[in-house]
């Protein structure tokens, strides 16, 4: 791990990893072979920050089976008003093969937003780099990472790969953003859609997701209402300044990438020449796969983005 970042201390005074334990669903610490068909259970913790006086992020973590030691873990990173928990589908999905780690970005899910006059994208790397700071703890054992990035969260993993070439493996972007400087929705609009949708009981919500998003497995769905009822509504409150195109983010990538993205047509984000673009400013290569999807290719094209991120982590197995 890099040791160009201060030590963080907890509540003792002694370093450590873990702020304190934000609770935990159900961890049973029986990770027998029998159980991996069954989702993980899933465990929340507080990391401390890499700049000192920062929030502390909440990070989610659906641990593997006995096996997990030899195998790279999957750090997550959530799309603009999601959180962490965005992920959980995908964990339950990957059949508790993998460890999968997925911090709240800042002003989403537990991890606080520090007011200012702009919402910063960029600043969310450092949430991340805290979270592979500490992996090992997070985790319980040190292993190479896999590092995923879907829409706005793209940009920080990719930051984030740059900065741990030692630690990220592998970067894999879903229909990232910023990919083409096309105008994305204003704060205020995404404020007002939030907020309404908030307005909703859990069930007429998820029901509303539902109608918005048809092929979606209702588990997404429900992962979605989660990560729209913690949303900072402070953080949508102000400009969102996102920083430097995809393409100069992986300028300074050196590990290989893969983009997987979905469709114009249906809601997506990358076109095709975006991302042979994104592909070719890739220093260690760009694979780039298109699936019959919108902009959430996990959500709506389940399996065949299952195959393509197995793939990824089973490359890097020990």
């Amino acid at each position: 791990m890099s040791s160009h970042r201060p030590a963080d201390r907890n509540r003792s005074g002694n370093p450590g990893a873990l702020v304190a334990p934000a609770g935990h669903a159900g961890h049973s610490g029986d990770d027998g072979d029998d159980d991996l068909r069954r989702p993980a259970p899933r465990l929340t913790v507080t990391v401390t920050p890499v700049v000192p006086g920062a929030p502390g992020i909440r990070v989610h973590v659906w641990p593997a089976g006995p096996e997990a030691t030899r195998r790279p873990v999957l750090v997550c990173c959530h799309d603009w008003t999601e959180s962490g928990l965005a992920f959980g589908p995908l964990a339950a999905a990957l059949g508790r093969r993998w460890t999968v780690i997925a911090p709240d970005a800042p002003g989403h899910g537990g991890t606080r937003w520090q007011p200012a006059g702009r919402y910063r994208v960029g600043d969310h790397a450092g949430a991340v780099l805290a979270v592979l700071d500490r992996l090992p703890q997070v985790a319980e054992h040190r292993s190479d990472v896999v590092l995923l990035g879907h829409g706005m969260g793209a940009l920080p993993a990719g930051r984030s790969a740059a900065a741990e070439p030692d630690v990220v493996r592998h970067l894999l972007l879903e229909d990232p953003a910023r990919a083409a400087l096309r105008r994305v929705a204003s704060a205020t609009v995404v404020r007002a859609h939030v907020e309404a949708r908030r307005a909703l009981g859990q069930t007429e919500l998820v029901a509303a997701i539902r109608e918005d998003h048809p092929t979606w497995p209702v588990d997404e769905c429900e992962a979605r209402a989660d990560g729209l009822r913690e949303a900072s509504l402070d953080a949508l409150s102000v400009p969102v300044d996102w920083g430097e195109p995809l393409v100069a983010v992986l300028a300074d990538v050196p590990t290989p990438v893969t983009l997987v993205h979905g469709d114009l047509a249906r809601g997506g984000t990358v076109s095709g020449v975006a991302a042979r673009r994104a592909a070719a400013a890739c220093r260690a290569g760009c694979e780039t796969v298109r699936l019959e999807a919108g902009h959430h290719p996990r959500r709506e094209a389940r399996e065949p983005f299952i195959a393509v991120l197995a793939s990824i982590l089973g490359r890097y197995e020990r």
